[in-house]
Parts: structure tokens; C-alpha cells; sequence
């Protein structure tokens, strides 16, 4: 048994910032699933939304936030996250974290801000295309020189461990699995962060690494806290289009539009003026849905990106990661087109919390695209994410520091963890369980949906679920079946949601409801454990 003040899943940037402050107050013990350096945060291009630029203000960012969010997004947390952000991204470069920069007329160095989709003023704070990674690697190098910060890499989280005790019920650590020794061994700390990020591998394409099997949430939700607004799922509108089933899709960032990019069908038409006045600079759920009513149309697999409005040089500078992987797969130089699709992209549901992270659990918080602040409603405007995941991080810091002098380590005694079973499941059925259900959620519960067809997904999820349960409960378990666990959960968390929400709005579009209904549903669909829905 291990103990440490603060214990923390997830090594992306809310657990990572969170972890640095933490350390500060007390012991702290991140656990990650592989190399710390698979988080989500490594991946994101863009960049963080803040307001720098003097034609630029927070009430601007605050509206087209809220126009994004679709009428769900809360004013009062967002315009948190918006005040907030500017001092923390500045924290980021304190922490050596190197954004891009350009010479002002005045010929003093100034940030590169750049234009995303949904933005009415260039906002992006960025590290070229590599920002996600730039800042995971400033923050790993800080984390490294800290005694108190300890990292477990290749270890999963199974379960949460409560207290259930009336008046001491509380979070009062985990389960953790080792993969190299198949052990499993309980954590107390006095606080736990849920950062693991989302669920994108829940779908059969998507632009999230392997690990990304919204474990956080089904732990959470086994455990009792209630989740939100799960049936919003963010599809980014451009990943690269490859033939063949890929584990991650290549991203192309949404800042390529923002630099002039357009999107046109393969026979060289241009639609995105049908569907929205800043055509390729919409919001992403209306592009994504633009994109995949024209591939419907049109029978092709695929439409067009188009660059020839930015230029090779420019673009090679401003995009230099992109610009190697098309290069590489022989794509550029060869043409200035670039044949993207949608992808399963974010979770804008998550854990229920409120303005500090707190979840209705005791000593349990949540930050990141595990957690739903209220920030992003119905729909994510982009780059906002990062920006979230400090803010709330640094919000959860604040909360714990205040309650920790009182706040003893749990006396009730935790027990092992299936230390007698010897019988291994077969992997093959884990494997095969882990596609039928990404196939499932992209045909049944993707970017356009209709009511039969969730309730035939949600038959089909619950089968496995109930198999996944079985096998769990009576076998050694392991990391992918850890993972097939918590994809079953969320997949009928996220099938539950849409069908609970009898309208269209935001990310979640659904033919037999084809309109936004503010009447009944200008409302967070919750659900708790035990729920009869």
C-alpha cells in the first residue's frame, strides 16, 4: 500500500500543473497508463484561447465561448476561465514553455496569436503546431527537479476507494494496476484528481492516442458522481484522410483554416457557404456536419482542404510538424489539396463538478476533458480546452490547499484486490470487444444521429457491458481489459445521453428532433448511478 498527500491520474496538463502546485503542500504520486508523454495534451496543435492582443478583450472572448456552447455553456465559469487564463498561460512560460513570437512594428518581440474557427479576433497562443508537446515537456522538466512529486508510469487506476461510512463518506485514494508485475495495489491519499482526458477511442476514427478510454469518468461514475451532458461529443472536422484503419488519425489543426485554408469537395466546389457565414471558419460541429452531408452526397470518402491560399513557404514555417507528415506520406509538395475527414476528437461531457473542481464526492476532484465544468456547453470552441485545464486545475489546487490542514488519511481499512484469481481471460475477446464497440459508436452514434438507431446501440453496448462485467469479476484482469471495462461504461453513458436529450443542439444533432428546443431542454442531462432512465 502506497500513501501520499495528493494522488493524481493523469499526466496531461491539468494533472501535470496541478501535481507542481500540489507539491508544494505534500507528497504527490501522478499515475499514468504508458510514457508520460501519451496524454492528450501532447497532441493538441493549436494552441490555448487567451486574450493578449489590445483589440481583443474578455467580454469578446466570453461571447464567442458562450456562442460556441450553444445556450448550455455557464456564463459565470466561463467567465472565469476567461479572467483567469492570461495570468496561468503566462505561469506556462515562467515554466520555460517557448510560445511562437513575431516582431511588432515597434520591434519588440509579441506573441503570434492566430485565428481558429468560432474566434472573432486572433487569440491562439501557440508553439507553432507543436504547442500540445511544447508545453507537456516544459512541465515534465519542472516536475523532474521536485523530491516530492513521484511518477508511476505503465500503471493503471482500476477503481476509486471510498469511505462509505455516513459521516466520513469520501474518495480516500485507488486501485492501481501494474503491468509489468499484473499486480494491483491500493493508494490512500488524503485528495485525488481525475485528469485522464477523454474517450475518443471509443470511435472507430479519432484523433486521440490509445489511452484515451475515458477511464476517469467510469470510475467516477461507478463510485457514484453523477456525469453531464455526455451525449456532446466534439468530431474534429479535418483529420487526415489515409486508407486503411489507423489507431489515431493524424490531426490537420483547425489553425490551417484560420490561416486561409478552405474546405471544397474532391470535384473542386466550395460549400461551406451553404451552411454558415464564416464558412470554413465556423464552429467545428457545424463544419463537421457540412463535411459528412457532402461525402453523403456526393459518395466520395473524403473533401478537400485546400492551402493554396497560404502558400508552401508560409505554411512549412507556421506548420512545420503537419507540413513533415503530408511531405512524408506524399502528399505535399505534389498538390496544394490535403483530403481530410471528421474524427471523434472531445468529450465535452465529463464528471460533474463545480467552479473549484470539486466533484459531490469528498476529496475527490476533476480537471480537463474528464471533468464537465459548465465551460463548454453544448459544443467546445476551439483551443479553449488547454485554457480549461489550467484554470481548474489551479482552481482545484486552491480548494485543496484550503481544506488539506484538515484532512486526515482515512482510517478505514482498505482491502486487496482479487489476489487470489488465477484464471486469465482471453485476449482475442477483449480485442474483438474493443472494435465492436468503436464500430457501434461511429455508425450509430456519430456525428448525425437518429432515435432507432441509438436504442439498437444501446442494446448492443449493454450485451457487452454485461459480458465485460462477467469476465472482470472472475479472471486476472490487465490493461486492455481494464480499458474495455470503462469503454462499455462510457459508450452506454454516452448512448443514455442522447437519448435522454429530445432536440438538436450544438454537438449533438439528431434527425427525429432536428431543432434546438429551449422550451424543455436549455438544461445539463445528468445522470447519477442508480438512475432508471
Amino acid at each position: 500500500m502506497i500513501k501520499c498527500d495528493f494522488l493524481v491520474i493523469g499526466s496531461g496538463i491539468a494533472g501535470l500543473t496541478f501535481a507542481l502546485k500540489a507539491a508544494k503542500e505534500g507528497t504527490v504520486l501522478i499515475v499514468t497508463k504508458k510514457e508520460k508523454s501519451d496524454a492528450n495534451t501532447n497532441y493538441a496543435q493549436g494552441g490555448i484561447a487567451s486574450v493578449f492582443s489590445p483589440d481583443d478583450s474578455f467580454d469578446l472572448h466570453i461571447e464567442d465561448t458562450l456562442k460556441a456552447g450553444d445556450g448550455l455553456s455557464k456564463t459565470g465559469v466561463v467567465e472565469i476561465m476567461v479572467r483567469e487564463g492570461p495570468h496561468l498561460v503566462q505561469e506556462l512560460m515562467d515554466f520555460g514553455v517557448q510560445f511562437s513570437k513575431k516582431v511588432s512594428r515597434r520591434a519588440k518581440k509579441a506573441l503570434d496569436l492566430g485565428m481558429e474557427g468560432g474566434h472573432s479576433k486572433r487569440r491562439i497562443v501557440h508553439s507553432k503546431d507543436l504547442t500540445g508537446k511544447t508545453i507537456e515537456t516544459a512541465l515534465l522538466n519542472a516536475l523532474k527537479a521536485d523530491k516530492n512529486i513521484e511518477m508511476l508510469e505503465n500503471h493503471v487506476a482500476v477503481d476509486l476507494t471510498i469511505d462509505s461510512r455516513k459521516e466520513h463518506k469520501r474518495c480516500c485514494g485507488a486501485y492501481i494496476y501494474e503491468n509489468k508485475s499484473w499486480n494491483v495495489n491500493p493508494v490512500v491519499s488524503r485528495m485525488t484528481l481525475l485528469a485522464t482526458g477523454g474517450a475518443g477511442q471509443l470511435y472507430l476514427h479519432t484523433t486521440n492516442p490509445s489511452i484515451a478510454t475515458g477511464d476517469g469518468t467510469a470510475m467516477a461514475f461507478r463510485a457514484g458522481v453523477p456525469v453531464a451532458n455526455m451525449e456532446f461529443i466534439q468530431f474534429h472536422p479535418t483529420s487526415l484522410y489515409e486508407r486503411g484503419e489507423t489507431e489515431r488519425a493524424f490531426l490537420i489543426s483547425e489553425a490551417v483554416r484560420g490561416e486561409g485554408a478552405f474546405l471544397r469537395t474532391v470535384d473542386g466546389k466550395t460549400f461551406m457557404e451553404k451552411y454558415h457565414p464564416r464558412k470554413s471558419l465556423a464552429p467545428r460541429d457545424i463544419v463537421a456536419r457540412a463535411i459528412d452531408t457532402e461525402i453523403k452526397k456526393s459518395g466520395d470518402k473524403y473533401v478537400l482542404l485546400d492551402t493554396s491560399p497560404i502558400g508552401r513557404r508560409r505554411f512549412k514555417n507556421r506548420f512545420p510538424t503537419i507540413y513533415n507528415v503530408l511531405v512524408d506520406r506524399g502528399i505535399f509538395p505534389q498538390n496544394k489539396s490535403i483530403p481530410v475527414v471528421p474524427a471523434a476528437h472531445y468529450l465535452c461531457g465529463g464528471i460533474a463538478t463545480d467552479s473549484d473542481a470539486k466533484t459531490t464526492l469528498k476529496g475527490l476532484y476533476a480537471a480537463g476533458e474528464a471533468a464537465y465544468t459548465g465551460v463548454h456547453g453544448a459544443n467546445r470552441l476551439a483551443s479553449n480546452s488547454l485554457l480549461e485545464a489550467l484554470v481548474f486545475s489551479e482552481r482545484a489546487f486552491r480548494d485543496a490547499q484550503r481544506k488539506l490542514p484538515n484532512l486526515t488519511f482515512s482510517t478505514r481499512k482498505v482491502p486487496m484486490f482479487m489476489r487470489k484469481r488465477k484464471k486469465r481471460a482471453e485476449k482475442m475477446i477483449v480485442v474483438h470487444n474493443r472494435e465492436i464497440i468503436k464500430k457501434i459508436m461511429w455508425d450509430y452514434v456519430g456525428i448525425v444521429r437518429r432515435e432507432s438507431r441509438l436504442i439498437e446501440a444501446l442494446k448492443r453496448v449493454i450485451t457487452i457491458k454485461e459480458e465485460v462485467e462477467r469476465i472482470f469479476s472472475s479472471t486476472q484482469i490487465f490493461t486492455e481489459l481494464i480499458e474495455l471495462r470503462n469503454m462499455a461504461q462510457v459508450a452506454e453513458l454516452i448512448i443514455r445521453s442522447a437519448l435522454m436529450r429530445k432536440e438538436s443542439r450544438g454537438l449533438h444533432f439528431i434527425v427525429d428532433y432536428p431543432h434546438r428546443d429551449d422550451r424543455y431542454w436549455k438544461k445539463d442531462t445528468i445522470i447519477t448511478r442508480g438512475d432508471r432512465i
